[in-house]
C-alpha cells in the first residue's frame, strides 16, 4: 500500500538516488526511529535524536513504531516525517537547542530507490544533507 502524505511540500531541498530496493531503504529508515548520532558543531557536542513518522490515510503522521508489520504494509511510495532533536552535551548537563522537521518522499524505481527531503521553516542547524548522510549512512 501506497503511504503518501497530501501535505508533502511541493519544493523538496534535495532529491538523490540510492542504488538499493525500495524495502531495504525503508527498513534502514523505520529502525533508525529512536535513536541518535552525535556531531561536532564547533566546540559543542550535539546530540541529535531521530523519532520518525509515517503516513497514514494521506491526512496523518503516525509514528512508526505504532503500526505493526509496516514493512510489509508498504509498496511503491512512502513518506516519512523525520523530527532532529539537537542537545548540546556539556560535562555537567545537557542543554537543548532546537528540533527540525524534515519530510521524506521514498519511491520504488527498479532496484533503486528516489528519495526527495524538504525541510519545515529555517530552525535548527541541520540541513537535507543531513538527512542523506544519516540514511546513506544506514547500509
Amino acid at each position: 500500500m501506497r503511504r503518501v502524505y497530501h501535505r508533502f511540500p511541493q519544493r523538496c531541498d534535495l532529491d538523490f538516488e540510492i542504488g538499493r530496493p525500495f524495502s531495504d531503504v525503508v527498513e534502514k529508515v523505520i529502525l533508525m526511529n529512536g535513536t541518535h548520532v552525535t556531531n561536532r558543531a564547533g566546540e559543542d557536542l550535539v546530540r541529535l535524536d531521530l523519532k520518525i513518522s509515517v503516513a497514514n490515510e494521506k491526512t496523518n503522521l503516525v509514528p512508526v513504531d505504532q503500526i505493526p508489520s509496516l514493512l510489509e504494509k508498504i509498496s511503491e511510495t512512502a513518506d516519512f516525517q523525520i523530527i532532529l532533536n539537537e542537545t548540546i552535551l556539556t560535562g555537567e548537563r545537557k542543554i537543548p537547542r532546537s528540533a527540525t522537521v524534515y519530510y521524506l518522499r521514498l519511491i520504488e524505481k527498479g532496484m533503486s530507490t528516489e528519495c526527495f527531503v524538504a525541510k519545515e521553516g529555517n530552525g535548527g542547524n541541520t540541513d537535507a544533507y543531513d538527512i542523506k548522510k544519516l540514511i546513506a549512512g544506514a547500509f
